[in-house]
């Protein structure tokens, strides 16, 4: 999954895009100029703000071992068009797409199935860079989080809540703490719900 700002930005990405062809095609060249403009903008803002979580994804990537790394790049050269594949520099920028690709397994998916549904989503030959556009789109499939080291708070927060007392709380654990041979009345509702 995205941060909401990441998907925002991108969002505005693709629609001054489609501005810039939209004023292109009925001759409005300032317009268009315009828009072409405000789209480089708003590129480099999401390459800054991806920056941080890429560079952690690169460095997680790296960490995996040898072996792990052979088999993510495996199916990188398996399932990659040709073209991705050979293009300059490719493998020294896939240790984030590779991190991916162990979260994702991590996560309970099939890294070969996820990454042909990314690569099906739309087409990569607009793409600045594609190991960029895999990692958000694999991410998102799989519903990782945006920025990496969101899944290790995530637990955290939950253990830090459960302790915390409320109403609601207390009433889940009442009802999981009910006798295996006690009968709830399903259409009894407590008063807070």
């Amino acid at each position: 999954m995205r941060c909401p700002h990441d998907l925002l930005v991108s969002t505005l990405v693709l629609v001054t895009l489609a501005a810039a062809r939209w004023h292109s095609a009925r001759g409005h060249a300032q317009q268009a100029h315009a828009s072409r403009q405000a789209a480089a903008h708003l590129r480099t803002a999401y390459r800054q703000a991806a920056a941080a979580p890429m560079r952690v994804l690169h460095d997680q990537g790296q960490a995996l071992s040898e072996a792990q790394r052979r088999t993510h790049e495996a199916t990188l050269r398996a399932v990659l068009p040709e073209k991705v594949v050979r293009a300059e520099g490719m493998e020294a920028r896939t240790d984030a797409l590779i991190a991916t690709l162990a979260q994702a397994e991590r996560a309970g998916h099939d890294s070969e199935a996820v990454l042909r549904q990314a690569i099906d989503m739309r087409e990569l030959d607009s793409a600045d860079d594609v190991n960029d556009v895999l990692v958000w789109r694999l991410r998102r499939i799989a519903q990782l989080p945006a920025h990496p080291g969101e899944g290790a708070r995530r637990p955290q927060a939950a253990t830090r809540q459960a302790a915390t007392p409320s109403s609601r709380t207390s009433e889940r654990n009442a009802t999981a703490a009910a006798p295996l041979g006690a009968v709830q009345d399903p259409n009894h509702r407590s008063p807070g719900r």
